[in-house]
């Protein structure tokens, strides 16, 4: 009789450690996040060049991700793909952009596709631009400023 009871304890205990193993196997599965607007190349083919005009690619893509900032002549359409494993940084899995550019008149006048190995790497500078004037400490700013908020009312110009 007492082997049943220790028979049951044993296949609970293994039961309860697989679940727990499972679990923790599942937690660290990668998750992929989906980022943007990549427009379905079926409709993309659809945008012809020299035909289709602002209104016809609003109209099959949506909206751009980005227009063009001085002239809105050309849009883009900008997505990417990551994984990600619990706490790790992002890895980039995927980079898709879609420009399209327009004439004056609207019409598109070209269309181009670039993808992650089309990107370059930016090295960001640490230094430090240097600034006209003294540094002043905190000490110094609070004397600096005794007596400077007395004259309440009056413009640069004297006029209240």
């Amino acid at each position: 009789m007492n082997w049943k009871k220790e028979s049951v304890i044993h296949r609970t205990l293994c039961t309860t450690c697989i679940s727990i193993i499972i679990l923790i196997c599942g937690a660290c599965a990668p998750e992929i996040n989906n980022h943007g607007n990549v427009p379905n190349p079926d409709f993309v083919n659809n945008v012809k060049v020299g035909k289709s005009n602002r209104i016809d690619v609003n109209k099959m893509l949506g909206p751009p991700s980005v227009a063009a900032t001085f002239d809105n002549k050309t849009w883009y359409y900008v997505g990417s793909q990551a994984s990600q494993r619990a706490f790790l940084n992002p890895t980039l899995l995927g980079r898709h952009i879609l420009i399209i550019h327009f004439n004056k008149k609207g019409i598109v006048r070209k269309i181009e596709r670039l993808s992650k190995e089309d990107g370059r790497a930016v090295h960001i500078v640490r230094r430090k631009t240097p600034t006209s004037g003294k540094e002043l400490t905190i000490l110094e700013q609070l004397i600096g400023n005794i007596g400077r908020f007395g004259n309440q009312g009056s413009g640069a110009d004297g006029a209240r």
